[in-house]
């Protein structure tokens, strides 16, 4: 019982003191430093208990962090070690290591991640998506947002790509981005009728002289010049109005009148003749007209229009039972059981049927029919007591029977069904007849709205006024001149103007005036003041403003009112702008000739031509046969495949490049030119010759007149025309221009830095680190070790005794203590604690962590490792329980006083009086944590962390703390116990108070903080991979990129742009003539025939291409095109090296007669005085020769007179008659 309470009392003492203490000066291994400490019941300590909790708490965060690499929460009894975000926690439970920050939520990234070191990541979009400015979330490209796309004007954006637009008056060119101006006067758009003035962006109507441009501005009126008013006296003799014209005075009547045939004295004209705006029935009245309606409708308040009277709104119409409204009339119906009497109106019950003699109901059914009741229209009556303004409408019913179609038939004989229904029209049930859209009426919708109505099944009446007429399918008014208005309501009737329509127009021929100033508005055909003037030849149109379009040579008239031309003789078109064709002749070309085959006839007159020799055409067969034709009268049609033929044979006369005897065919390889004569260059790599000109086609990548050089550097396609667009210095196929990424570098344009995992050229190697170890370099491939690693593929831990980056930072853990790789933590063996396992267990505890408790007699050390109890003198035993009894008490008894640790024994009572420093009823214990003295009576005045010695009380300072009550922490640059020891870290690194470990800024590393940080890294502890481009250097704190010459960026991920070089881009190139500068050093790549330090000379004669460096292969001091070596040769050359020449003193000649081919050197075949051509030496026949020689025929015999053949001789020695050929002779050089 004795030793149990000793046990208790001992591990009281320790939770609330010995232990406590430790935990918050170490905070190394916290999960275990509680274990075992309760309870701690109360009268076994002095300390301050929680409420709910038998033990009291100690704050093992206060003390170093408890040890935590980042954050440090306190618990009941415990604390526990956590992390940031992205950091896991180590094995270790206080050391931090990075967690892949893309591992988690895919880095807060909308598309994909890319890692970059453990803690950096970026994101990156997929194509056609650019990253936004949070640097997370993905957009579509905007291809207009950079440049305008490219555009001149507009750009608009469609499935992320851009699509140029311009402005009014303008058209893209062929580039598809630039504006080029549109000239509307050559392609007809402005419509001008006179003149047309083209400008940037528009035009400018002008009129010929004697006219004036319109308010439209494209219609051009006649100024009229009047100068005697012939109305002055006697009103012109006209009976009612007069205007003065050109012609002398000009009568007009008022309205509802016109002029007689003196046209001078005006008649009542019959009004409703000239299609007034009465909808359905009009009448006649001197000076007007009044408008009415058929039986069945009702005049609308306009006076114009009329609408259906519904004849069942009023008693039903006098139906019995139902009344149905149709337009213009009703129907009666009787409901079942019933049936309509002879009136049509009434009903009547059904009879029952008669019952045949044998007793059944006849079977025979009656065909189903209805009666319709319509009513017709009567003649309207004047009642010549009301007067014109009053009319009765009267009508009469009749009574129409038919047959019902069964079976989706209609029509009179059931004979039409739904399939018949033309122009969109559809069946509908229950309807006789086809459902027909806008602008169609109709059984089967096969005709056109008759005026004044429109819509489906023209079944709407149209509603405009003064003469307007609509729409068949939308029911739009057109108005006539001078009347506007959505139904033509602004305007007057014809002759009429002014507010309410009373004033007359003062115009010719009944013509509409302007509907407020009374301005004369001329029907086509008319012009002037009054409109009284006809208009003037080769004008038309109203107003006479516009300029007939006939050629006018050709033309008899111009019809004044439409412009349409009337042709002469021999001419036709809409324009008499062509001649009659052959076999047709007259005006117009309207009538057939009557010529015997081959022979034409006079467009004019028909009268038939003679006939033609072969090849000849014309009056006096005086005119070759045009192209594509031959023989005579030119009746045969060339069959070359487009290229002309022999006019007399009609043999095919092929173009350069092409043979055969339809031309369908190229020269065989090898061969070029007319008459594929031409023997082609040695064309290399591949090429082949172009059969035409013998021009090498150079197969993409290659250029030179044989097609002997490879594309320059930084060019590629035909030609080698085409610059590379790859960036970071990768090459380009120099046939296709795809580009081949230089390491480190991916995507079409070596515009993409390698994803995570990937290196090498255009990434396509993997790397091959040891996952979750470290990274490779993009470039090399080469590892990039995580803390803790080393090795090739970073497979390796650090060595014992090293940790940290690159396993440069040395272990400081002594007395054996195992150190972690990554974060250096130590791991203390039994019997040590301490951050460094620089101290040993308290006394009472052993092993692991010291969290043992040694089992011990009371006051009996053990051996901090193993336990073992190490009994002092006097003491024996495994626990060191047994002990000698040196002195007794009272007579007789043996009691031992049992008072060790230097405690006096009162012989009389056995009690123990202790020394100072013990307590306790055996003097068994030390003085509890805070007290000191004689029976531990006294408090000490230290700091809760400190101790204070047991005896005097002086307070022990903890490592970090100094001052008489240890309540003063280290000055800056001192540690350990009191301060005494000076801080040796370096580059403002700052050490820890207690142990004087070196905690380094950002940027350094090391024991003493003396190393920054290796190349490609940065940050606290040089923990982070720096992202920089190739070339680049990184800040050792920020991480922040310093870009090499030539790049930019925020990683130096770019090229600097095409103007600019240098370091941080901030030169400006001087390259000229298209040339390309270096972004890092300025140099300038010259473009296609250009070359100089600024690419600002032009080649130098000789030499063409990408900086000048091919040669030309020109012949004859031929000169070539300095970008693609083409040869300009001199005059008398030809050739595509010039290799070809003419003959005579100037080099201008082509080969005399007889003689043809490369230097005229061949001599012609050619019979029958015939000349051949100087290239090809084709004989071209005449004096009615025929065949591939001319020998063939002959001129025609006239009668009666010999014609003796030529012999040879005679045909050399007679001069030949020139005669038209396909080439025009030159004069022979002597």
């Amino acid at each position: 019982m004795e030793a149990s309470w000793s046990r208790s009392r001992l591990a009281a003492l320790w939770c609330l003191g010995l232990l406590g203490g430790l935990a918050r000066v170490s905070g190394t291994h916290y999960p275990y430093l509680w274990r075992g400490c309760y309870p701690c019941h109360l009268g076994q300590a002095v300390y301050p208990l929680s409420a709910g909790d038998g033990r009291a708490d100690v704050d093992e965060c206060q003390m170093h962090n408890g040890g935590c690499h980042h954050r440090c929460v306190n618990t009941p009894g415990s604390y526990v070690c956590e992390c940031r975000p992205g950091f896991r926690l180590h094995a270790d439970g206080r050391t931090c290591l990075a967690v892949p920050s893309c591992a988690v939520g895919n880095g807060d990234c909308q598309h994909s991640c890319v890692q970059l070191t453990v803690t950096q990541h970026r994101c990156q979009c997929r194509p056609e998506f650019q990253l936004q400015e949070d640097g997370r979330r993905c957009v579509r490209r905007n291809p207009c947002s950079d440049r305008n796309g490219g555009c001149m004007h507009t750009c608009q954006a469609l499935r992320g790509l851009a699509h140029c637009a311009c402005h009014a008056g303008y058209r893209l060119a062929a580039d598809r981005k630039a504006c080029e101006d549109v000239d509307e006067c050559v392609m007809g758009l402005a419509r001008c009728a006179h003149g047309c003035l083209n400008t940037q962006g528009s035009f400018k109507c002008v009129c010929h002289a004697g006219y004036e441009l319109g308010a439209d501005g494209q219609q051009c009126y006649r100024i009229e010049m009047e100068i005697v008013n012939s109305c002055e006296l006697d009103n012109g003799g006209c009976s009612h109005g007069c205007s003065h014209s050109s012609e002398g005075p000009l009568c007009t009547c008022p309205r509802g009148y016109g002029l007689d045939e003196d046209q001078k004295t005006c008649i009542d004209v019959d009004d409703c003749a000239d299609a007034p705006c009465c909808q359905q029935a009009c009448t006649n009245s001197p000076g007007g007209y009044e408008c009415g309606c058929y039986a069945g409708y009702r005049l609308l308040p306009d006076g114009c229009g009329c609408e259906d009277l519904d004849e069942c709104a009023s008693g039903r119409g006098g139906c019995d039972h139902h009344c149905a409204n149709l337009a213009g009339s009703f129907r009666c119906s009787c409901e079942a059981g019933f049936r309509l009497d002879g009136d049509r109106r009434g009903c009547s019950p059904l009879e029952m049927p008669e019952v045949d003699l044998d007793g059944r109901l006849p079977l025979a059914r009656p065909l189903p029919h209805v009666s319709v009741l319509q009513d017709t229209l009567s003649h309207l009556f004047q009642d010549d007591d009301v007067g014109a303004l009053e009319a009765e409408a009267r009508g009469e019913h009749t009574l129409e029977e038919k047959f019902v179609c069964l079976e989706g038939a209609f029509g009179p004989d059931c004979g039409l069904t739904c399939e018949d229904c033309g122009n969109g029209g559809t069946c509908l049930p229950g309807l006789d007849g086809c459902d027909c859209p806008e602008g169609w009426t109709g059984l089967v919708c096969n005709e056109t709205c008759p005026p004044d109505t429109f819509g489906k099944n023209c079944s709407s009446a149209c509603s405009c006024q003064n003469g307007g007429t609509c729409d068949p399918v939308t029911g739009a008014c057109r108005c006539p001149p001078g009347v506007g208005g959505a139904h033509c309501e602004d305007g007057c009737p014809r002759g009429f103007y002014g507010k309410r329509c009373r004033k007359k127009c003062h115009c010719a021929n009944r013509g509409r005036c302007h509907r407020l100033y009374g301005a004369c508005l001329c029907d086509p055909g008319l012009y002037g003041r009054f409109c009284h003037l006809a208009c003037p030849p080769w004008a038309f149109g109203p107003g006479c403003s516009e300029e007939c379009q006939c050629e006018q040579p050709h033309t008899q008239a111009c019809d004044g009112k439409d412009g349409r031309c009337v042709c002469k003789a021999g001419f036709r078109g809409p324009r008499c702008q062509h001649a009659c064709e052959p076999g047709s002749f007259g005006p117009g070309c309207q009538q057939a000739c009557a010529c015997p085959p081959g022979l034409a006839c006079d467009p004019v007159s028909g009268a038939c031509g003679k006939p033609c020799p072969a090849g000849y055409r014309g009056e006096d067969c005086d005119q070759e046969c045009p192209a594509g034709t031959f023989g005579v009268n030119c009746s045969g049609s060339c069959s070359c495949g487009g290229a002309p033929c022999n006019t007399v044979t009609g043999q095919c006369l092929c173009p350069p490049g092409r043979t055969g005897d339809a031309c369908g065919e190229d020269c065989p390889e090898g061969r070029w030119g007319l008459g594929c004569q031409e023997i082609c260059p040695a064309c290399e790599h591949g090429a082949a010759c172009e059969p035409e000109t013998g021009a090498c086609r150079c197969r993409p990548g290659y250029t030179g007149s044989r097609c002997q050089d490879a594309c320059p550097a930084g060019w590629f396609g035909p030609g080698c025309h085409t610059r590379c667009s790859c960036a970071n210095d990768g090459p380009c196929d120099p046939a296709t221009g795809r580009c081949s990424c230089a390491p480190g570098w991916t995507g079409l344009s070596c515009q993409r830095a390698c994803d995570s995992g990937r290196w090498g050229p255009d990434c396509s190697h993997t790397c091959n680190c040891s996952a979750g170890h470290g990274g490779c370099d993009a470039a090399s491939g080469a590892c990039l070790c995580e803390a803790g690693y080393l090795g090739p593929r970073c497979e390796q831990r650090c060595p014992q005794g090293r940790f940290g980056p690159g396993c440069e930072r040395r272990c400081q853990c002594e007395h054996g203590g195992a150190c972690d790789h990554v974060s250096g933590a130590c791991t203390c063996p039994a019997g040590w604690r301490g951050t460094f396992c620089e101290r040993a267990c308290p006394a009472g505890f052993f092993g692991l962590d010291c969290h043992h408790a040694c089992d011990c007699a009371a006051g009996v050390p053990c051996d901090a490792a193993s336990g073992t109890c190490l009994c002092p003198a006097g003491r024996r035993g495994p626990r060191c329980a047994q002990k000698c009894l040196p002195g007794r008490s009272r007579a007789g008894r043996q009691h031992g006083c049992g008072c060790p640790n230097g405690g006096l024994c009162d012989r009389h009572t056995g009690s123990c009086l202790c020394p100072a420093s013990r307590t306790g009823h055996k003097c068994q214990s030390p003085c509890p944590r805070g007290w000191f003295g004689e029976a531990c009576a006294r408090r000490c005045q230290c700091s809760p962390d400190s101790a204070c010695h047991h005896v005097t009380g002086e307070c022990r300072c903890p490592p970090g703390f100094t001052g008489p009550g240890c309540e003063q922490g280290c000055p800056p640059g001192r540690f350990e116990a009191g301060c005494e020891q000076l801080c040796g870290c370096l580059n403002g690194g700052s050490c820890d108070a207690a142990t004087g470990a070196c905690r380094c800024p950002t940027g350094f590393l090391g024991a003493d903080c003396g190393l920054s940080c290796p190349q490609g890294r940065f940050g606290p502890g040089c923990a982070h991979l720096c992202s920089c481009g190739q070339g680049a250097t990184c800040d050792p704190v920020t991480g922040n990129c310093t870009c090499p010459p030539g790049r930019t960026g925020a990683h130096c991920e770019q090229d600097c742009p095409q103007d600019r070089f240098g370091e941080s881009c901030e030169h400006m190139c001087a390259c000229k003539n298209g040339g390309l500068c270096h972004p890092a050093t300025g140099s300038c790549s010259c473009g296609l025939g250009w070359t100089g330090p600024h690419c600002e000379l032009a080649c130098p004669a000789g030499h063409y291409g990408a900086a000048c460096r091919l040669e030309c292969s020109c012949r004859h001091n031929g000169t070539c095109e300095p970008s693609t070596g083409a040869c300009r040769c001199r005059p008398g050359f030809y050739g595509q090296a010039c290799e070809h020449w003419r003959r005579g003193a100037t080099c201008s000649l082509d080969c005399r007669p007889g003689f043809f081919g490369p230097g005229c050197a061949l001599r012609c075949g050619c019979g029958g005085g015939a000349d051949c051509d100087p290239v090809s030496g084709q004989c071209h026949c005449v004096d009615g020769y025929t065949g591939p020689t001319c020998r063939q025929g002959g001129p025609p015999q006239l009668p009666g007179v010999p014609f003796p053949a030529l012999s040879p001789a005679a045909s050399h020695a007679a001069p030949p008659r020139p005669a038209p050929t396909l080439l025009h002779s030159r004069p022979e050089d002597h």
